[in-house]
């Protein structure tokens, strides 16, 4: 690997675009995806409901998203898809996180090949590597993701793996900047192989920083936790974090993470907690309906 290719897997260059969302189902549901998948869209057809902003026409075609619950920030979410006064059939289902504000400049859009979501970028500082979040009503959202626009998203992460940060350094073993680390080790120490290099140490003593993770839309963080409220997804607690990242020459980053009990075992996150957390983020331009009154 040259010193190009470092830097490169450094800035999470080499990531891929996974096109899947089982990872996000199973810490939601704490079971397998593909066995209760159907389970999911009866509940969501029978019991849930959808909004006016959650419905859209291209061409001849309706688009209709059903979520269920109604009353809580985590939700499964159908797309029902048909021809104009056809009947709707189920074409999708997604995890459906209700994010916070924050006004943000479209990069770059990667649709997923099955046209029902897609990967957005959006730039945090000009000239800095973009954020990257799964927007969940691409098709509601496709024609305003234009790069060089500004809007507001409603931004969220869904926690694959969370723990309290108990040190002022952070232990990284797998993800770009770890393969960067280990490349400029075994160069600097050509006797040895790949199982001798040590973990990667990374000072984080202010304890808010945000890294991509092996996929682009995964993120490692630490972050201190603002406030905790309880949520659930049928017979799943959920807690919701939230938390911000401080930028220098623009308003923060706020976030609400969702973090199930699968994922959190015996852990109790509480307001002013550090915690070390490995994260999905989902975004979409904010809901008009759901709006400030001007």
């Amino acid at each position: 690997m040259t010193r190009e290719d470092a830097q490169a897997a450094a800035e999470g260059k080499n990531r891929t675009h996974y096109e899947g969302l089982g990872d996000a189902w199973a810490v939601l549901t704490g079971r397998n995806p593909a066995e209760i998948m159907g389970q999911i869209v009866g509940t969501v057809l029978h019991e849930g409901g959808t909004r006016p902003s959650w419905q859209w026409k291209r061409g001849n075609m309706d688009h209709i998203l059903m979520a269920w619950p109604q009353d809580q920030p985590v939700r499964a979410s159908v797309l029902m898809t048909g021809e104009e006064g056809e009947k709707l059939t189920p074409t999708s289902a997604t995890p459906l996180l209700d994010g916070l504000p924050n006004d943000l400049m479209v990069d770059g859009v990667h649709p997923w090949e099955n046209g029902m979501g897609a990967n957005v970028a959006v730039s945090m500082i000009e000239g800095k590597n973009p954020m990257w979040f799964f927007d969940p009503l691409y098709g509601r959202d496709r024609a305003d993701l234009t790069p060089g626009v500004t809007h507001t998203f409603l931004v969220a992460g869904l926690a694959y793996a969370v723990r309290k940060a108990l040190l002022d350094q952070m232990t990284i073993t797998q993800g770009p900047q770890y393969e960067a680390y280990a490349e400029q080790w075994l160069a600097a120490n050509p006797d040895k192989g790949r199982l001798d290099v040590p973990p990667l140490q990374v000072d984080v003593s202010d304890r808010h920083m945000i890294m991509p993770g092996r996929n682009f839309c995964e993120y490692q963080m630490r972050a201190i936790i603002d406030e905790v409220q309880d949520s659930q997804l049928e017979n799943m607690p959920v807690k919701v974090l939230f938390v911000s990242f401080p930028f220098d020459n623009r308003e923060p980053l706020r976030l609400v993470i969702y973090a199930s009990k699968m994922v959190l075992g015996d852990l109790e996150p509480e307001a002013g907690m550090a915690i070390d957390a490995y994260i999905w983020l989902q975004g979409r331009i904010i809901d008009i309906d759901e709006a400030p009154q001007q």
